[in-house]
């Protein structure tokens, strides 16, 4: 009986593994969603960030072009990596950017159009 308990055991151990595994390589075949609404039922636009400045990113603000009503919309992200921003939508898709660096320095960028251009690369 501990021999057919072992052999169960081991069988329900690999169809664990294997259903996490599918699960894992489904979720990375899945294609990627349209802007959606969030809880709120504001439309969102992801934007993907590229740090190229030799130093970390602390932070990503953002605003409706010619606002002041600045928005942390990404945290920390290191020198060479990227990261996903999700910012509202706006009326006509644009922002001014801020970014704040690790070595003090800070980067501003006015009037891009996040709907057209969903890619920014910060560069020394």
């Amino acid at each position: 009986m501990l021999g057919s308990e072992l052999m169960n055991t081991r069988t329900l151990a690999a169809a664990l593994a294997g259903a996490t595994l599918f699960g894992l390589t489904a979720a990375q075949a899945a294609p990627k969603p349209k802007p959606k609404a969030n809880r709120a039922g504001a439309v969102t636009v992801t934007v993907t960030v590229t740090n190229s400045r030799k130093v970390d990113l602390v932070q990503l603000q953002a605003a409706e072009s010619g606002s002041a009503d600045w928005k942390q919309v990404l945290g920390p992200v290191k020198s060479g990596k990227q990261a996903s921003a999700k910012l509202p939508q706006a009326s006509d898709c644009r922002f001014d950017l801020r970014g704040t660096f690790d070595d003090g320095q800070s980067m501003d960028a006015s009037g891009i159009d996040v709907c057209a251009d969903k890619t920014l690369n910060l560069t020394d």
